[in-house]
């Protein structure tokens, strides 16, 4: 898949800057950012499918957004290919996924004390740790940490909101026959967590542990 998206990245590449010299510095930039493009187009391809057989396409679709934007502010242990990558995430999304379907059909209460306790160790979690760097994002600016940081915090300020929303409405009686919504909220909380629990050293430590796995298998 990676020699695909490589060959794609190429090809459009060479095409948009009309440019036979591959070393130069336009045409590695535009070579990059479309295959990031691509990456994140099979990414959410593979994932919907997925999702559509393990008939979990709602939970992953939004744990997987929820987790992705977390990522892009919060940094964290990287795969060793995108292949692999993107399993992962599938792997992870999945497991969050079937997590968020038992928490939905238990008790409403507890799903409360769940949320809670999620979002107030994701605080914490993002107080202390993010931004994590790695060797393509060092991030050795403080002025670049910081303003992570805060993209990071609004994401999770937009989750803690939704809770509150949900809570209230649910008190109520406003929504109470509607389960989407709670499902939506319990979605966002997991990916929310679910990134931010990579950033720990027992998460990042079980990612390089899938990793392994997969290297192994050949994928």
């Amino acid at each position: 898949m990676s020699n695909f998206t490589d060959k794609i990245s190429n090809k459009l590449a060479l095409y948009l800057t009309k440019d036979t010299n591959k070393s130069s510095e336009e045409f590695e930039v535009l070579k990059y950012g479309i295959f990031v493009f691509v990456h994140m187009c099979m990414a959410i391809i593979l994932t919907s499918i997925f999702g559509l057989i393990t008939n979990t396409f709602f939970e992953i679709m939004i744990i997987s957004l929820i987790a992705g934007l977390m990522k892009r502010c919060s940094g964290g242990v990287h795969c060793s290919s995108p292949n692999r990558c993107i399993v992962t995430g599938i792997i992870v999304a999945y497991v969050f996924s079937l997590l968020s379907k038992y928490i939905i059909s238990i008790d409403v209460k507890m799903f409360y004390i769940l949320g809670s306790l999620m979002l107030i160790q994701s605080f914490i979690i993002i107080y202390t740790k993010c931004p994590v760097p790695s060797k393509n994002k060092p991030l050795k600016k403080e002025e670049t940490r910081k303003r992570l940081k805060k993209k990071a915090f609004r994401i999770y300020l937009v989750c803690l909101i939704i809770f509150i929303i949900n809570i209230t409405l649910n008190k109520f009686n406003l929504s109470y026959k509607d389960i989407d919504f709670n499902s939506f909220t319990v979605c966002m909380i997991l990916g929310l967590y679910m990134q931010n629990i990579s950033l720990t050293s027992v998460g990042s430590r079980f990612i390089l542990f899938v990793d392994k796995v997969l290297m192994i298998m050949k994928i």
